[in-house]
């Protein structure tokens, strides 16, 4: 081989070595200069702009899911109709607005939340944190069945959560205390954001929960092939993921509630599919046993 193309390989080689030291940089970086609050604090943030859905049959306690928006911020028939569909197989739901609270409207989340200005997902994981902390001190929902549920922006919130072990890593923006949240039974993962920035990229996830990832094929919000390529990569290493590609949805395949841009991305055939492997998902779920 030619020296130049010995020079070539190292060029390529170093570069590729300082894009990967890079981002954990800028992470750091970007999470240094989230103003710090306690876990307490964050909690009475998001209390307020919490919605509890109870399902009419059952009794309590009820497993419970915990649902979170996309980036520019939450539509309620949306989630409450994803809500309506846990309460039917006999889930409790919490809905978990995350930009309303912090005085986002849609035209500024849009801008800044999904634009990556602000409100990165790994500052997101402390509304995941603070939501299981209202999941578990209500005593009509179980702490021992909490599911998350994501849906782009929340499923990288959700996501960079389960990187934390609460010991050495904690959510950007809150200041670290002795912490042991109860285990995620599961994990619905829709349509997430698996780019650069997204912590699941540098850590592995610190638990192992059962996860149900529904992946839009044609997707041109994020990039779809990064996600597949990253539960594939999962699944091979032994995680127990059900990965579920559909080849020509686009984002929010599932919304029937849909902002009049995106009016024709909604497809029902799809949107049933991903309603009865949720089902599926949450019934074998309730009736496995406690890790």
């Amino acid at each position: 081989m030619k020296l130049w193309h010995y020079s070539v390989i190292l060029i390529a080689v170093a570069a590729a070595t300082l894009a990967w030291k890079r981002e954990p940089m800028m992470l750091a970086l970007a999470a240094s200069k989230v103003s710090k609050i306690s876990l307490e604090d964050r909690i009475k943030l998001i209390k307020d702009a919490v919605e509890i859905h109870i399902p009419e049959k059952g009794a309590a306690p009820y497993p419970v899911v915990l649902q979170f928006h996309g980036c520019a911020g939450i539509n309620v028939p949306h989630h409450r109709q994803w809500a309506d569909v846990a309460n039917r197989a006999g889930y409790a739901a919490m809905i978990v607005d995350s930009t309303g609270p912090r005085g986002y409207s849609r035209e500024s989340a849009l801008d800044i939340v999904c634009q990556g200005k602000a409100l990165l997902g790994q500052e997101r994981a402390g509304d995941v944190l603070a939501a299981v902390h209202l999941a578990e001190a209500d005593a009509r929902l179980d702490a021992n069945h909490i599911i998350l549920a994501g849906w782009s922006h929340g499923g990288w919130s959700v996501m960079d959560y389960m990187t934390m072990d609460f010991k050495h890593h904690w959510p950007a923006g809150l200041k670290h205390t002795d912490e042991n949240p109860p285990e995620i039974r599961g994990a619905l993962l829709f349509y997430p954001y698996c780019g650069p920035g997204a912590l699941s990229r540098l850590r592995q996830w610190r638990s192992h929960p059962d996860v149900l990832a529904l992946i839009a094929g044609s997707d041109t919000i994020v990039d779809a092939d990064q996600c597949i390529s990253y539960f594939e990569d999962r699944k091979r290493a032994g995680e127990p993921i059900d990965l579920m590609v559909y080849p020509d949805a686009e984002h929010v395949f599932d919304d029937p509630f849909p902002e009049p841009d995106y009016g024709d991305w909604y497809n029902k055939q799809y949107a049933d599919d991903a309603m009865a492997r949720y089902v599926a998902f949450l019934e074998r779920i309730k009736v496995s046993p406690a890790p």
